[in-house]
């Protein structure tokens, strides 16, 4: 609910509807007022006004419990304020055959993509961080952010499921630095509204560039690098795929008989139409690593690949080393309320055991 101002941090959050909160308090108020009355109307002793009095402050401090005096407070920063950039090339030749992991079943051509490792590596970093919000920023012939930052995990796992290469007909060259201006841009945005939360990037990619500079170009115009980013990330990974050998690429137009997995032809090299052959640019990705300040890992689906460990297993407290905190947390202050109430409906009982062995007394008397 949102917090009621009292003064300085200090407000009310109620632990329940304020509707109840105020009906709870007039009947309480209302038995009082009448309780008052009778003691007044018929004289009562020293002590019955005593308990009136002490019946009243128990109302008070259950009233004011039920309203849940906060003030603001600080809390460590947790795994539920990690926010997850994950930036997925998908031009035609991440559907390269050279990757040495298992494919999917019950397909035409059993061959392992590059795709099929993003896809495997996608889910692991999505399970290592089942309470963050995540943000998929797919790179063909340009970048587009087709996830924002959201909590559902099934968005981020429908997606993953249909991760698919780019049209062929549709690529015009690409290259990493296409996605740059986009992944610049949101990252500040994030820093700008969230300040306190992690900020996570993990790129996919083969690092291959086919655009003639155009995404290094246009980059460089909007005065961005991967340098620059490097301050707003906390961690995270570069994921590279391919190999020095390369693969041939399926074609595809959109339909589920082309593409990956498929009988498709391949795609030619525009050189007397012999299949194209992508190769890992190694060089590249690990440049971009480095001026980021991540780490990074070769992805071949062989047995000789880190552990998915390598690049989920982090330490959020180890990554913050500014010691940020989250300043918009409220510390309930009901546990000394609870300690006065106890008090109170102690004394009560006492009062009651001592009001009982009287009239006990008094009957036995009068026997």
């Amino acid at each position: 609910m949102r917090p009621v101002p009292i003064i300085g941090d200090l407000a009310l959050i109620p632990v329940t509807w304020w509707i109840l909160v105020l009906l709870v308090a007039a009947a309480l108020v209302a038995l009082l007022v009448v309780s008052r009355r009778r003691l007044d109307k018929d004289a009562a002793e020293p002590d019955a006004r005593r308990a009136w009095w002490r019946r009243l402050a128990i109302v008070v401090v259950v009233v004011l419990a039920m309203a849940g005096p906060a003030i603001r407070g600080s809390e460590a920063i947790s795994v539920s304020n990690v926010e997850i950039y994950m930036v997925v090339d998908r031009t035609g030749s991440m559907a390269a055959e050279d990757y040495q992991g298992q494919g999917p079943e019950g397909v035409d051509q059993p061959a392992s993509t590059r795709l099929d490792g993003v896809r495997a590596d996608m889910r692991a970093v999505r399970e290592a961080f089942p309470d963050s919000r995540f943000s998929i920023i797919a790179l063909d012939s340009a970048a587009a952010t087709e996830l924002p930052l959201t909590h559902d995990t099934n968005a981020v796992d429908s997606w993953i499921g249909s991760l698919k290469q780019e049209v062929s007909a549709h690529a015009t060259g690409s290259s990493l630095e296409v996605a740059l201006p986009l992944l610049g841009q949101t990252l500040a945005q994030s820093r700008q509204s969230e300040p306190k939360d992690i900020r996570l990037v993990y790129i996919f990619s083969d690092g291959e560039a086919t655009d003639d500079g155009r995404g290094a170009q246009a980059a460089d115009n909007a005065g961005i690098s991967w340098q620059s980013l490097a301050g707003l990330v906390d961690g995270g990974a570069v994921l590279g795929y391919g190999t020095e050998e390369g693969g041939k690429m399926r074609s595809y137009d959109g339909s589920n008989a082309t593409g990956e997995h498929t009988q498709s032809d391949y795609i030619a090299d525009g050189q007397g139409g012999q299949p194209g052959v992508s190769k890992i640019d190694a060089d590249e990705l690990q440049n971009v690593a480095t001026a980021m300040g991540l780490p990074y890992y070769h992805r071949t689906g062989g047995s000789g690949d880190d552990p998915t460990s390598k690049f989920t297993n982090l330490d959020i407290e180890a990554v913050t080393s500014d010691g940020r905190t989250k300043t918009n947390a409220r510390v309930y202050l009901t546990w000394p309320l609870g300690i006065i109430a106890f008090g109170l409906l102690l004394w009560e009982i006492i009062d009651l055991m001592r009001t009982d062995r009287r009239l006990r007394l008094l009957m036995g008397r009068g026997r």
